[in-house]
Parts: C-alpha cells; structure tokens; sequence
C-alpha cells in the first residue's frame, strides 16, 4: 500500500501503517511529494513489525548519496531490517521549479548514484569510502557504524526504456509508475528480468486504485486521478505512458483541456478504456479480480485515489477524517487479495 497525503498527519500514517499490517499487506511505501522520505517511515516502523517499509520513491536530485545511505541505514537498523530504497531521478518540476535544482544527465546520475548508495549502505565500521565518477564523487568518508543487512535492497524508479534498462543493470528492482495495463507491464517485467539475469530481481509497480460500492462513483475517482498526473504539478512520463499504449489522442485531449483550465473537460476525455485498463476502479470484487490481472508483479502497491475528491474538505478537521475513512476499503481490499 502507498500511504500518505497531504490532509493527514504522521501519526495517522502510522496508525494506516500498523492496519495494514494487520490486513495482511506485504508493505507500506510513501510517496516522497506530501511528506520527506524518510520520517513518516521511521514512525511507521515504531508501529509495525513485519512488513516492508521504503519510499516510493526518494528524489535523488534532494540528496547525496551519502545524507541517503547514511539514512537507510539507520531506518534499516530502526525498521529491523526491513527497508526497500526507492529511488529515483524525480520530477523535474520538483528538481527545477521547487528546489532550483537543473536536472542533468538524468541517466549518468543514477547509475552512480545507485553505486554509491550500495558503497554507503553496505559499508562497515572503518570502511573507507572513495568513489570518483562522472557526476558524482566521494573521497575520505568512512562508516561510523555497521548495518544491520550485508546490503539494502534499492528499486530504481523507471518508466522510460532508457532507465528501465539502467534499473535491470544496476538496481535489485524496477518500481513502475501508474497509468499501466498488465500486458505492458508482463513486458516490461520479463524483459527486465531476462536483462538483470538474477531470479531475485523484483518488479514494483503502483497501481491507480478506486474502491466504492458504486461503480460510476470509483470510475469518476480514477478519472479525476488520471486528469491529476497532469493538473497541478504536471508529470511528463505519464503522458508518454499514456501515448506508448495506443492513447495518444486521449493524452492530447485531456493535456489541451487542462491548459485551458477546464478540469471536467478533462476528466471527461478520459475514456471507459483508459479507466479499465490502465486503472483499477470499481466495487471490492470488480477491483480484486483487476488486481489478479497484473500476476507479473512481485509488488503492488495501492495508491489510494479514491481519497483525492476529499481534498476539497469545507474544513481541515473533515478533510482529514474523510480521507482516512477512504482508506478503509482500501485496505479491505488488500486483506481480500
């Protein structure tokens, strides 16, 4: 399950963390957009024992490779052993506009940037760091502690071809965005498997999930979701997601009504088609049987969508309780498949 959002506070994601453990989720990740990284994990590792525990993903370009390792390890050490580094070059919006950060050689940075991180996270007490790359470089550090794992298990983010190669290369996962059909998935997973040559290479993806016990009411939810990877803060790789599947001309719909403001343009150009197959939305049943579909996955984490129409809350204090309620179904559904 992907937990997190910007209307609910640490200890309600902590509280979502400990129900979905006990609904039997294999993992909770956070999504590094409303909330850091890295300390609403440590307080879901207070309230857990069992599952995995990672951001999905945490934005490279916010920080070095030593301030990361060095936090994975201490979450690891915190959690038990039971982090999952996501990681990933981030939207270059947040790199550019938000941060003030130039996104460059996107590519270069990650292969070095994971290969530090497996330098960092695996180093022992005394160790000496030195790494002198092209983008990045160490010199002189040393580990003040031993891990708790011979090595952090790191998913590299990735939706291009380009750095889905890179993931299968250098990275023990590959964790896929949204807005993806299990047949594009079933070849993305095997072509990085077949790639990574390892049979503990793991596929992750985050799946669009909107539970109701009205259909159309979930369906408008995904619809509203879709429309919201380009309103606001927009994300570039859905759109060639979208149009890599055979949906160019809805990707041209809904990005032109967007420009012009018009929102329910928007969620209206997203068709029957784009929510059955690229989303999963509908009833407990109709949403578990669209869930078995992606059987290629290792991990699925579920990102709650159904929650978004409470973001516009005539108050803080109901916003908040209305979005936490959401997640109920959400995590019936977990405990159901």
């Amino acid at each position: 399950m992907l937990a997190g959002g910007g209307g609910i506070t640490v200890a309600d994601m902590a509280g979502l963390a400990a129900r979905a453990e006990e609904a039997g989720c294999a993992g909770v990740y956070l999504a590094e957009a409303w909330r850091s990284g890295f300390v609403a994990l440590a307080a879901m590792a207070g309230r857990t024992e069992r599952i995995s525990l990672g951001p999905y993903v945490l934005n490279a370009h916010a920080r070095t490779p030593m301030i990361a390792g060095m936090s994975a390890v201490d979450l690891d050490e915190l959690s038990g052993g039971r982090l999952v580094l996501g990681v990933g070059s981030g939207n270059r919006v947040t790199n550019e506009s938000y941060q003030g950060v130039p996104v460059t050689r996107p590519l270069r940075k990650m292969r070095e940037y994971v290969e530090l991180l497996r330098l960092v996270t695996s180093a022992r007490r005394g160790d000496r760091v030195d790494y002198a790359g092209e983008v990045h470089r160490m010199s002189g550090w040393r580990c003040q502690v031993d891990p708790v794992r011979d090595s952090v298990p790191i998913v590299l983010a990735a939706t291009s071809p380009r750095m889905t190669r890179l993931a299968a290369a250098v990275a023990d996962g590959i964790g896929l965005g949204s807005l993806q059909s299990a047949e594009y998935v079933a070849r993305i997973a095997a072509e990085c498997r077949a790639a990574a040559a390892r049979e503990d290479f793991t596929v992750l993806m985050a799946a669009l999930v909107a539970v109701d016990s009205d259909t159309e009411r979930a369906r408008e939810a995904a619809r509203a979701a879709v429309v919201n990877l380009y309103a606001g803060k927009p994300h570039p790789h859905y759109d060639a997601l979208l149009r890599s599947q055979g949906y160019e001309p809805v990707a041209e719909e809904v990005d032109g009504a967007v420009r012009r403001g018009d929102l329910a343009a928007a969620r209206r150009a997203v068709t029957d088609e784009v929510v059955d197959r690229l989303t999963v939305a509908g009833t407990p049943h109709e949403c578990a049987r669209r869930l078995r579909e992606y059987s290629d996955v290792d991990e699925i984490l579920l990102v709650n969508v159904g929650g978004m129409r409470y973001e516009a809350g005539p108050a803080e204090h109901d916003a908040r309780r209305a979005l936490l309620a959401s997640y109920e179904p959400l995590l019936e559904l977990a405990a159901a498949v």
